[in-house]
């Protein structure tokens, strides 16, 4: 039977000591704040035990959800997530919500519970969180209890069983070429001596903003008029086919750019990326553009492949998708497939641009 004692610490805090003591087997105990707390532990440790679920060999060495993220971060872990800075955020999230849970106490209905009370918690901004974003925590943390059970600090993955929350429908906004004609000799007038360059790069290859920022001096092939992309988001490098309009403005950039700085975009004032979410606004704001982002832009070169017969492979080829079981098997078609639309789609969308 269980044993509910109050006993005071020499700091003068009070904690309730529950003991769970049942013929035949180790005496069990645990410490909590409140009594409640402590009745409720004890009878569902009585519980297990009669049952035979109860693990006394882990009982012994209990460890807290805080130094399970300890470990987990400690062991290098995140060195092998892309969106390492992402996963950490949800981890700290969870830290102050489970820290001081051991990890035997956090069940899937702890979970549940948990989950439902992240998505009514407003962000900074006072928005409701997205299902995606929710999905996208429950993921950082079901990847934690995997390690965990890895560790065998657990038998099991509360998060297992909890169905992804149903996301919405991703943005499908595509410019109209009027759009894009108006868009490209706003960022012509912008004060950054990027903003075109990187706007034109995107809507002629379908490369992401953060592939385009990160492109490095070495990485460009003038003779080939290619792009290499060595980070991306799926972490498999690719190349892309650079269109004559975007040569010609990278060679401008280069007859100027500092030798010490390895970046095509480099920050004046740093040796790190360019920030131009600023700029962007500017542009869009002068080619009187609304519900615009700078992903947009591959959709619109996604859209206006597509027109020109470009098929799934072709496509998910070019624009760095991994969705297709086939596609590992080209691993030389990526910069022939961008070369096969760039041309024409650059062609496209400048008619309307003066220099």
């Amino acid at each position: 039977m269980a044993s509910i004692y109050k006993r005071d610490n020499e700091d003068g805090s009070k904690v309730w000591r529950a003991v769970v003591r049942i013929k035949g087997y180790p005496t069990v105990c645990n410490h909590f704040e409140r009594k409640q707390e402590a009745e409720d532990w004890a009878s569902g440790i009585e519980r297990e035990i009669k049952l035979g679920k109860f693990k006394f060999d882990q009982h012994k060495q209990q460890h807290t959800f805080a130094e399970l993220i300890d470990r987990y971060t400690s062991d290098g872990m995140l060195q092998h997530i892309r969106s390492a800075d992402d996963v950490m955020h949800h981890l700290k999230y969870w830290q102050t919500r489970l820290g001081d849970f051991e990890l035997v106490h956090i069940t899937p209905e702890l979970m549940s519970k948990e989950r439902q009370y992240l998505a009514n918690t407003p962000t900074n901004k006072g928005l409701k969180k997205s299902p995606a974003t929710v999905n996208r925590y429950i993921s950082s943390l079901s990847a934690l209890f995997s390690y965990a059970i890895r560790l065998r600090w657990v038998d099991e993955n509360p998060c297992f069983n909890l169905k992804k929350l149903k996301e919405n429908p991703g943005r499908d906004r595509v410019l109209s070429e009027e759009e894009t004609s108006r868009l490209l000799a706003s960022c012509r007038q912008s004060k950054s001596p990027y903003l075109y360059c990187i706007v034109l790069i995107s809507l002629t290859t379908g490369a992401r903003q953060g592939e385009i920022l990160n492109l490095e001096w070495r990485h460009v092939d003038f003779d080939n008029n290619l792009a290499y992309l060595k980070e991306t988001k799926n972490g498999r490098p690719r190349s892309i086919s650079l269109a004559a309009p975007v040569i010609e403005e990278l060679k401008r950039l280069y007859q100027t750019h500092n030798p010490a700085k390895p970046l095509v975009f480099a920050s004046k004032t740093a040796f790190g990326r360019i920030d131009i979410k600023k700029a962007w606004k500017e542009a869009l704001k002068r080619a009187q553009i609304e519900d615009c982002r700078a992903h947009d832009m591959r959709h619109t070169f996604c859209t206006l492949a597509a027109s020109q017969g470009a098929s799934n492979l072709e496509l998910a080829t070019a624009m760095g998708h991994r969705t297709l079981g086939m596609l590992q098997r080209y691993t030389h078609l990526d910069a022939q497939v961008t070369q096969k639309f760039s041309k024409h789609i650059s062609e496209r969308i400048l008619q309307g641009v003066s220099a």
